[in-house]
C-alpha cells in the first residue's frame, strides 16, 4: 500500500501500520505463454490484470503433447471439408434433395 492510499484510509477513520519484515507490495511468481518462469513480479490490482492480458499464468504451462485433429470431415455431395461432425450435419441438410 503507498503513502497516498494509507493516507485516504486514515482521513476515513482507519489506523494503518506497517508491520516490520513485510513487503509492502506482494510478489508472485508467473509464467509466460511460452513457459519462461517470471519470479518475483508484483502482484497488486494494478500489475495483476495487465500480466493476465499479456497471457501470462501463474501455474506452469502443460508439458502434454497436445493431440492433433483430424484435417476435418469432408461433405459427399460437394467435397467441402468442415472442422466437426455437427457442422457437416448441419452442413449437409442445407444441401437440396433432388
Amino acid at each position: 500500500m503507498d503513502k497516498t492510499q494509507e493516507r485516504k484510509l486514515e482521513l476515513l477513520g482507519f489506523s494503518v501500520e506497517t508491520i516490520k519484515g513485510m513487503k509492502t507490495i506482494p510478489r508472485v511468481t508467473m509464467y509466460t505463454p511460452d513457459g519462461r518462469k517470471m519470479d518475483n513480479l508484483p502482484a497488486d490490482p494494478y500489475h495483476l490484470p495487465r500480466y493476465m492480458k499479456r497471457g501470462f499464468t501463474v501455474n506452469p504451462p502443460s508439458t502434454k503433447p497436445q493431440m492433433e485433429s483430424p484435417d476435418g470431415f469432408p461433405c459427399e455431395t460437394c467435397g467441402k471439408v468442415l472442422s466437426t461432425k455437427l457442422a457437416l450435419a448441419g452442413h449437409s441438410r442445407s444441401h437440396k434433395e433432388t
